[in-house]
């Protein structure tokens, strides 16, 4: 939590805010003390002229003349003045600062003796004195007349309700000051945690990548630099993902081909054992000079015939397959389907009628781009299934269209529905399912037919029931596109 970018956040937002408001309240009780003291300053100006003024009308209204002893003769009239008029105590002194007349509290004398010592110097002096939330000034000043002194008239004046307004003033203006920094902090904090939400949520993100989960989603709803930084991290991620997930497929394709590789070797060997294993048998017997009997001698010859023909027909379907895996390409062209189908249907009704099965043939103009050959193989090996697995009696129907720039074949016969496990692995090599017109079946056919679709980029799917419908999917001559 301490090192996260949000509590940095927040901290340094807080100690900036907090000095901010010290500093800010400092300088508003600075502006409010000058303000006051500029107040009180000028108040006692005004209070030092006007009493000089009174004095002198005083003096001339009573035919005084302006001296020390008329001072004194008034003095008890000046201090009424003063406490009537301005609300003062005060005291007057003569020209040596001997007290002449005073009315000021005791606690208040020391201060008046200070004030006075600046005022027999000639200068007048005011002291601010705070006592117990209270204010006092206690200024002195002397009284001249034609250069000449003519004593000290030294003024206390209660300046308490003026500081009682000014501190009132100050703590609600610092009340308000905290109430406003309290609200910007809080403001600064919602700012705060709206930057920096995006910037935990990525960094959550960034250590579930690096633990493997890319499954983990936030949502980038700004357009700023960090909402920039999370949609390319997302980008990122996706990308990363996708590319695990092709690794991935292509390790369980290199597994499956692998456990194909050998499974299909374990079936070509066992293919091949079979009848070298019966050849070989029946060869030593007719070399054994011991044996008489001419019917078992021709009975062997028979079998050795009949499995010779039987390993010469696998090779061939070896070679075929091995030609279907290889790269070689063979020359391309546009074929008319229409014609190939009809020639090969024609054909194939020959074996059709030796099953006692009846081959109906719909086909229509189209044409794709591709390898005769391989194409007629293609063909020939899907009706010879349809032929080897069909009920007797029944009927094989083909049918070929047009669709979306692809040419599609469909071939559907009525047989035995295929079983699960057969039929979840029907175009893998050796795989063949146990009832067919012919017992000699190696399961090599649609292995070959999707070897060669892949060539031309197209697809094969079988629907599995009682009726099984094959469907072949080409493009269409001009159509580039691969099937999905």
């Amino acid at each position: 939590m301490k090192n996260s970018i949000k509590f940095k956040f927040s901290l340094g937002l807080l100690i900036i805010y907090f000095i901010s408001a010290i500093g800010l309240n400092i300088l508003i009780r600075l502006v409010f003390k000058s303000n006051i003291e500029n107040i009180i300053k000028n108040s006692t100006k005004d209070i030092m002229k006007n009493s000089r003024e009174h004095i002198e009308y005083k003096f001339t209204m009573a035919e005084l003349p302006l001296n020390e002893n008329s001072l004194i003769i008034e003095s008890n009239t000046i201090l009424d003045y003063l406490q009537k008029d301005y609300n003062c105590d005060g005291e007057i002194r003569n020209k040596n600062g001997e007290i002449i007349c005073r009315n000021v509290e005791g606690k208040f004398k020391n201060i008046a003796d200070e004030s006075v010592k600046e005022a027999l110097k000639g200068q007048a002096l005011a002291k601010l004195n705070y006592i117990n939330n209270e204010l006092y000034v206690v200024f002195s000043f002397p009284l001249y007349y034609e250069n000449k002194s003519i004593g000290i008239i030294t003024i206390v004046k209660d300046y308490s309700e003026l500081y009682k307004y000014n501190k009132i003033a100050i703590n609600l203006i610092t009340l308000i000051e905290i109430l406003i920094f309290i609200m910007i902090f809080i403001v600064s904090l919602i700012f705060t945690n709206k930057i920096t939400t995006p910037i935990t949520n990525l960094t959550k993100a960034v250590k579930n990548v690096s633990q493997g989960n890319y499954e983990s989603y936030f949502e980038v709803k700004s357009n700023d630099e960090i909402g920039l930084l999370s949609m390319e991290f997302i980008n990122m991620r996706n990308k990363i993902k996708h590319q695990i997930d092709t690794i991935n497929k292509e390790k369980e394709k290199v597994i499956k081909l692998e456990k194909g590789r050998r499974e299909f070797f374990n079936n070509v060997t066992h293919e091949l054992k079979t009848p070298l294993t019966a050849i070989s048998g029946y060869a030593q017997i007719l070399l054994d000079e011991n044996v008489k009997d001419e019917k078992f001698k021709i009975r062997a010859s028979n079998r050795i015939y009949m499995e010779s023909e039987r390993l010469h027909e696998l090779v061939l379907d070896l070679i075929s397959v091995s030609k279907g895996l290889s790269n070689i390409e063979e020359n391309k062209e546009i074929l008319d389907m229409k014609k190939l189908l009809t020639e090969i249907c024609e054909d194939m009704k020959i074996k059709a009628n030796k099953y006692n099965l009846k081959l109906i043939s719909n086909i229509n103009e189209g044409y794709i781009y591709g390898q005769s050959n391989k194409i007629r193989q293609l063909v020939i090996n899907i009706l010879d299934n349809a032929i080897k697995y069909s009920w007797e009696g029944e009927k094989i129907f083909v049918k070929s269209l047009n669709e979306e720039g692809f040419f599609i074949l469909e071939v559907c016969n009525k047989g035995n529905k295929i079983p699960e496990d057969i039929y979840n692995n029907i175009f893998n090599p050796f795989v063949k399912s146990p009832v067919s017109m012919e017992k000699h079946s190696r399961g090599l056919g649609l292995y070959i037919c999707t070897e060669i679709l892949k060539e031309h980029n197209g697809e094969i799917k079988i629907e599995n029931d009682n009726l099984i419908k094959i469907t072949i999917k080409i493009p269409y001559h001009g159509n580039n596109l691969e099937t999905t």
